[in-house]
């Protein structure tokens, strides 16, 4: 480790130099890279619009059946803090 070109390891066995790679790299060899994915996607939904509806509804009701207790905790936490927010505005305010 007296080298200058040879560094200690990151913590965790992270690289020492970020993140390495791409998400998508290893689907790179299987879609050309100058494909309008937006274009795509709306050509799709524009020429199959029923099977991508059914699509959409059994996603998100998968979502929601094993997913659905963290989101209404969230999106309660979330409501919680607004109002919070919203009332020690008013009390700072002197508007009560």
């Amino acid at each position: 480790m007296e080298d200058a070109a040879v560094r200690p390891p990151a913590p965790h066995g992270a690289s020492p130099d970020g993140p390495v790679g791409r998400p998508g790299e290893p689907f790179d060899s299987f879609f050309p890279k100058d494909i309008d994915w937006k274009r795509a996607a709306l050509e799709t939904v524009q020429r199959h619009p029923l099977p991508c509806l059914v699509g959409a509804a059994t996603v998100g009701f998968l979502i929601g059946r094993y997913r659905g207790r963290i989101i209404v905790g969230a999106l309660a936490g979330v409501a919680t803090n607004m109002v919070l927010r919203q009332l020690g505005e008013a009390f700072t305010a002197g508007d009560l």
